[in-house]
């Protein structure tokens, strides 16, 4: 009796301080889950964010492993964006398929003991890895609007089987992830949303810089041969031209003073300057005759030729002879070895346009595709029809477009090669310079004459980014052991389609 009494003290005491030697555990669990939602708060960073999470995700959750799923932007698939051993987006599962499907799908927190055993679980990543997950604990990434935009893993413990607890900790710490998934993604579309502006201001200050000295030139000239002439009605006109002229050159100076990063507290739409030129030359023209309406008629008519559609006549275009007709005449004879030109049209089919505004389409997405195609390349063109619809396609196996660029591929302004390295060359060489208005104004004649244009790209994965350079021929290529690497490594497929009449 006496020895039951006392023993009943010590395993109360005993009991105690295993009761607080958990609660101390737990409560510094939960002070290294709040350093580490901190942490990765504050990584704005895309890359570098994903780092970040699956290091401190196997810290706290003591994994081997740790994967984090996101559905993609059409909502069809799960990709593992950052898995241990995996490169990014190259495992790709429907979005109800595996564990991180069922989580997914269900917006519901798991707990699988034993991988294998479990019907839901998904081993091909494990064969392409390598590695033997033994038990997952799997909860789902919910943003403020209760929509889950992926999955978060923590594989095979080390101390054992994942807890209750653990579940509580992961989704306490999938909460944070979440928000800094994200706010990266808003910090990493406001980046690229000025670096897309920057470019766009960069060009168009080079762009603007000579035809704006050459205008002002003309205009000297003018206005020294009507002095001479003494006709007072052409000097005030030459006067009012001049005035324009000098508003242009402000507005240049102060695009300058944004490149330059220099504050300025305008902001200007830069297709309005396409309107103020074409403007000042309709103006002008219209009060000018004589000597000098012809100069000034030029100036007039290459500004309007870039957007410029004369009344439409529509006829009924053979595509075959026409494509063929068109490589035939356009490619100019220089020194480049082109890429290799496969067509492939449907036998008797046609297309009721106008032939000159297919043939600027057409020949853009040439030009487009050969100028950004290495020297011993491919490109091929297609046309194929349904019962509704016609597409041609223009698919070259060049660098491919930036995810970046993409977004703005057709809104003029916009040229593929880094603002660093801008240069404009000989249209149809490799890398040629260009501000995209020739996509811009395939989109505007879209619109006037009723087909629709839609592009694929990839970027060649060996130059991922807009900086990078291809060395313009595949034997040059350090990366790649003969064409076929080439040919697959990226490229962009431009489609126009037209309705069947």
């Amino acid at each position: 009796m006496a020895s039951s009494e006392a023993s009943s003290p010590k395993r109360r005491q005993t009991v105690r301080r295993k009761d607080e030697r958990l609660l101390r555990n737990q409560i510094s669990r939960y002070n290294q889950l709040f350093q580490i939602g901190q942490l990765i708060t504050s990584e704005m960073d895309f890359d570098n964010l994903f780092k970040v999470i699956v290091e401190q995700t196997n810290q706290i959750m003591d994994s081997a492993r740790s994967s984090v799923f996101l559905v993609d932007e059409k909502g069809f698939s799960l990709a593992a964006f950052v898995s241990t051993d995996l490169k990014r987006n190259e495992i790709n599962l429907p979005k109800n398929s595996g564990v991180a499907g069922w989580v997914y799908s269900n917006k519901t927190p798991l707990i699988v003991p034993d991988a294998y055993s479990d019907p839901r679980f998904y081993p091909g990543i494990d064969e392409k890895t390598g590695f033997k997950t033994k038990n997952i604990l799997c909860v789902p990434l919910i943003n403020r609007d209760y929509k889950c935009i992926g999955t978060l893993q923590a594989l095979n413990k080390k101390s054992g089987d994942f807890t209750k607890d653990d579940k509580e900790i992961l989704m306490h710490l999938a909460n944070y992830i979440t928000i800094a998934i994200e706010n990266s993604k808003l910090y990493e579309w406001m980046k690229a949303s000025d670096r897309a502006k920057q470019k766009v201001i960069s060009h168009l200050s080079h762009e603007l810089r000579t035809p704006l000295a050459i205008i002002s030139a003309i205009f000297e000239l003018i206005e020294r041969k009507t002095k001479m002439a003494n006709d007072q009605n052409l000097q005030k006109t030459i006067a009012r031209g001049k005035r324009h002229v000098k508003r242009l050159m402000e507005l240049h100076e102060k695009v300058d003073d944004i490149v330059k990063e220099r504050p300025v507290e305008e902001k200007y739409r830069m297709l309005g300057i396409i309107d103020d030129v074409v403007g000042l030359a309709e103006e002008i023209d219209d009060q000018t005759a004589g000597q000098y309406a012809d100069a000034i008629k030029l100036i007039k008519d290459r500004v309007e030729s870039i957007f410029k559609v004369e009344e439409a006549r529509i006829e009924n275009i053979d595509l075959d002879n026409f494509l063929k007709e068109i490589l035939a005449q356009e490619l100019p004879s220089n020194q480049r070895n082109y890429p290799e030109i496969l067509v492939s049209v449907e036998k008797g089919l046609s297309i009721a346009m106008d032939k000159q505004v297919l043939r600027k389409t057409f020949i853009a997405l040439l030009k487009n595709a050969i100028e950004n195609t290495p020297d011993e390349g491919q490109i091929k063109i297609s046309a194929l029809s349904t019962e509704s619809h016609i597409y041609v396609d223009f698919q070259d196996y060049g660098v491919g477009i930036t995810k970046e660029h993409r977004k703005n591929i057709f809104g003029g302004f916009l040229p593929a090669q880094s603002t660093e390295g801008y240069s404009s060359k000989t249209p149809y060489e490799f890398d040629a310079g260009g501000m995209g208005l020739d996509l811009l104004r395939i989109k505007m004649f879209a619109e006037q004459f009723g087909f629709a244009v839609d592009f694929e790209s990839t970027r060649c994965k060996y130059i991922p980014l807009a900086t990078d350079q291809c060395p313009g021929k595949i034997s040059d290529c350090t990366h790649i052991k003969d064409r076929s690497g080439c040919l697959s490594s990226g490229g962009t497929t431009f489609t126009i389609t037209f309705p069947k009449n």
